[in-house]
């Protein structure tokens, strides 16, 4: 939604009175404690005006602060406990709240479906029920234009605030904005780009109209490139000051130009293909990868992307920026039954089983010798057609569909027989899922049954640390990060733009970067190669984004950007059901017994929200939406 003025100076007030003191220090300093409490004591004093605060450091800073709104701490951010990911096709979560309403096709411009109470680690008070994402990044546009608008109105001494914190503050608050643009335009379509806080009796509303999405994401790609050019904010945050490292690094930077240029190349936006546009992105990420600033983990090291501590500096190989909240907590609302196990291997019931793999995700991960598994799906996706090279390569769907597998396979997902990993203090964790297993066996032909056990006969474990489950709650002794960027995205970018651009052995070179790593062969040795293939290739770029940025909120965008849901192709999702048949197991897949109503037309380019709809005239529904 669209704030006033004096509604937005309240709100900063709120958010600076909410957030945790953590997050404050990062824009203090950690020097800064006694400043922050004088400056949290004023902040509860409603009296207190624009100008008073713009004397204040401590409240500017705070101000500053109040524009990372639309960033949410962690993944999880979504009502009840769930992420962007279950809004996809990777994964299947049965809850009957948000995510059940969003499944179910209950979106509307009068029901966002999906919203958040309040997002702790920022305050953002703006995505509710009737907003959605929409409100959750106004707002957030909204208090990045307030703190630009009034950045040369500061009048706080330059010994107290130097010219280079303000400065870099602005750089902030202009790549934030940027961001924030840019996920509305990939959500809702393209929308005009509001530099200022409009006042209260601002008139000029019905006047605003859609711009092309071409030029909706070249205004942003040149704000950040502007922020690139001055390169005031610092390519990487310091690595001895965790509250610094909360902060947005010019390295996001880099990376998100990167996305908003692949987007505007990308299917549903440029049926065309044009060309050009596919340059500009590998462009784009070539720019950020010459940095020579990141290098991929090794795979062996991958899981301490994802869990370890805010202190451990993950940033100086291939994370380019974590959120700022420690999950401990998420194995807990998505995790496993492992008290109920023989034998048990922790106290604790969890939640829910949350987010579960799909079928289909499961699917992605080749074989060992890079065949692709599926040829086509049915209808109901559950008699599939295999590949032949799969097939020769050993693939048995029945009796036993994991072995020979991508590496990945066994590190991201838990499947019937695997091992999980080594609890904190009751042992060694192998997961069973079959028909009947008590505490995390498959519920089965259905989408009830036990909260705690899954419907897809998979768990996730790719950022689970395994030491939160034993004889106590692991929330205070693990971390969970949740991964903002990594270069391994750039250089599936690159490898997507260069192949759009008909740049196949660049393509194919960019590609295997993440492929070798996870000990996959080179796209050129995989069984099937097809030479200057464009569109073969662009499958397999698809499919290795899929498998890679897997519970990174990647696919939500990434299915909409390349067109791949329509009232044609509703990505219908499929489970497994293992059965323990004496000492072996078989496997049966079976149709999801869901109403999958959320991977149609209407879900490709979100509805505005009706009353905003109203004050917008000039800016029209999608056209599914008309």
């Amino acid at each position: 939604m669209l704030f006033t003025n004096t509604d937005i100076m309240k709100k900063i007030n709120k958010i600076i009175r909410i957030i945790p003191a953590l997050f404050l220090l990062l824009l203090l300093g950690t020097s800064c404690q006694k400043s922050l409490d004088q400056a949290l004591e004023r902040t509860a004093d409603s009296r207190m005006t624009l100008a008073q605060e713009l004397a204040d450091p401590n409240m500017v800073r705070g101000m500053l602060q109040s524009c990372y709104a639309g960033i949410p701490g962690h993944r999880m951010y979504l009502y009840f406990w769930s992420s962007e990911e279950e809004l996809t096709d990777n994964c299947f979560d049965p809850q009957q709240q948000s995510v059940g309403g969003w499944l179910s096709g209950s979106l509307t411009p009068s029901n966002a479906v999906v919203w958040c109470s309040s997002e702790a680690a920022t305050g953002n008070l703006y995505m509710n029920q009737t907003a959605g994402f929409w409100g959750k990044y106004w707002g957030a546009i909204r208090q990045c234009n307030v703190f630009l608008d009034n950045i040369n109105n500061i009048t706080a001494p330059l010994d107290l605030m130097p010219q280079s914190e303000r400065d870099m503050m602005k750089d902030e608050a202009i790549a934030l904005r940027a961001l924030y643009q840019f996920k509305l335009i990939s959500m809702f379509g393209p929308l005009p780009f509001l530099e200022t806080s409009f006042e209260i009796d601002f008139q000029g509303w019905k006047d605003l109209k859609r711009p092309t999405f071409d030029e909706a994401s070249k205004k942003i790609a040149s704000d950040l490139q502007g922020v690139i050019d001055r390169k005031i904010i610092p390519l990487k945050r310091d690595p001895t000051n965790t509250n610094d490292k909360y902060r947005m690094p010019l390295a996001y930077v880099y990376g998100l130009k990167s996305r908003v240029l692949l987007f505007n190349a990308s299917p549903l936006y440029n049926p065309t293909g044009d060309q050009a546009k596919y340059e500009a992105a590998a462009a784009a990420a070539k720019q950020m990868l010459d940095l020579n600033a990141f290098t991929l983990e090794p795979l062996s090291n991958m899981k301490s992307m994802y869990i370890a501590p805010m202190t451990t500096n993950v940033e100086t190989n291939e994370v380019i920026w974590r959120g700022r909240s420690v999950l401990g907590s998420l194995s807990l609302i998505g995790g496993m039954n492992l008290s109920a196990t023989v034998p048990q291997v922790c106290n604790i019931v969890p939640n829910k089983c949350g987010e579960t793999p799909s079928q289909e995700m499961v699917d992605c991960y080749e074989m060992k010798n890079g065949a692709m598994i599926i040829q086509n799906y049915d209808a109901t996706h559950a008699k599939p057609t295999f590949t032949p090279e799969a097939l020769a390569a050993g693939y048995d769907d029945v009796n036993n569909p994991y072995a020979n597998r991508d590496a990945r396979l066994a590190k991201d997902i838990a499947y019937n027989g695997s091992y999980f990993g080594e609890s904190y203090d009751m042992g060694t964790i192998n997961v069973f899922t079959y028909l009947g297993c008590p505490g995390t066996g498959t519920n089965g032909n259905t989408t009830s049954g036990k909260a705690t056990q899954t419907c897809t006969g998979y768990y996730f474990k790719k950022d689970r640390d395994p030491t939160w489950y034993g004889k106590t709650d692991g929330g205070g002794r693990v971390y969970q990060y949740s991964v903002q960027m990594r270069i391994a995205e750039i250089w599936l970018n690159y490898a997507e733009a260069l192949c759009g651009a008909a740049r196949f052995d660049d393509a194919c070179n960019a590609l295997d970067k993440t492929r070798l790593r996870a000990g996959q062969p080179s796209i050129k040795n995989v069984p099937g190669y097809q030479a200057g293939n464009l569109p073969w290739l662009m499958k397999r770029i698809y499919n290795e984004r899929r498998v890679e940025l897997v519970l990174e909120d990647s696919r939500f965008n990434d299915v909409r950007r390349w067109n791949l849901i329509s009232d044609v192709n509703n990505n219908t999702v499929s489970f497994i059901i293992p059965q323990k048949v004496g000492a072996n197991y078989t496997y049966t897949r079976l149709k999801c017994p869901y109403v999958w109503a959320c991977h149609n037309e209407k879900y490709q380019v979100l509805p505005i929200p009706l009353a905003d709809k109203n004050l917008l005239p000039g800016i029209t529904q999608p056209a599914a939406w008309q």
